[in-house]
């Protein structure tokens, strides 16, 4: 059933919005996903905060107009799922490529990132970043060990005056 215009106007406005807040774009096929599979994925990707849509190309096309998504025009062939990732960059790509493992029907068709447009193929570039929560962690031990080393060695110091003193006074009881 073809969409009136009133209808494909407030589609692009709708993506348009989204595009503006977005970080990470990754585009999959969909082709023979049950609905059941489908409404799995959208269950995890709004606990995720990934926006997931199905958009037909023209209207995406037209979205992504003018904005770092324009590079995907050359992916958008064949029917298109769309995968948003807003916060954190990586939550799209970690969660269609463990869904493109368990469906066989999920393809990954194309990446973009900061207007750069990436094969499928590299969807690993884009999963393996830590979260937000993970890399604040990984900073954190990182300048939390140099720390704790020099508070080792500070704390040392009156350690080993406390040795040599109990040894010399243990020497002295010996010898009295």
């Amino acid at each position: 059933m073809a969409l009136a215009k009133n209808e494909k106007e407030r589609i692009v406005e709708e993506v348009k919005a989204v595009v503006a807040d977005a970080s990470t774009l990754v585009i999959s096929d969909a082709r023979g996903l049950k609905v059941s599979e489908l409404s799995e994925i959208r269950k995890e990707a709004n606990e995720k905060g990934v926006h997931i849509q199905v958009i037909k190309n023209s209207l995406a096309k037209l979205a992504f107009k003018d904005t770092d998504f324009g590079c995907t025009e050359e992916a958008l062939k064949g029917p298109s799922l769309f995968a948003f990732s807003f916060a954190e960059p990586g939550a799209a790509a970690k969660l269609l490529k463990t869904y493109a493992k368990n469906f066989e029907a999920l393809e990954i068709k194309a990446l973009c990132v900061e207007g750069q447009l990436l094969d499928g193929s590299q969807i690993d570039l884009l999963a393996t970043l830590p979260s937000r929560e993970e890399a604040i962690t990984l900073i954190a031990s990182v300048l939390q060990a140099p720390m704790g080393k020099f508070a080792t060695l500070l704390n040392e110091v009156p350690s080993k005056l406390a040795r040599v003193l109990a040894a010399v006074r243990d020497n002295k009881q010996a010898s009295a």
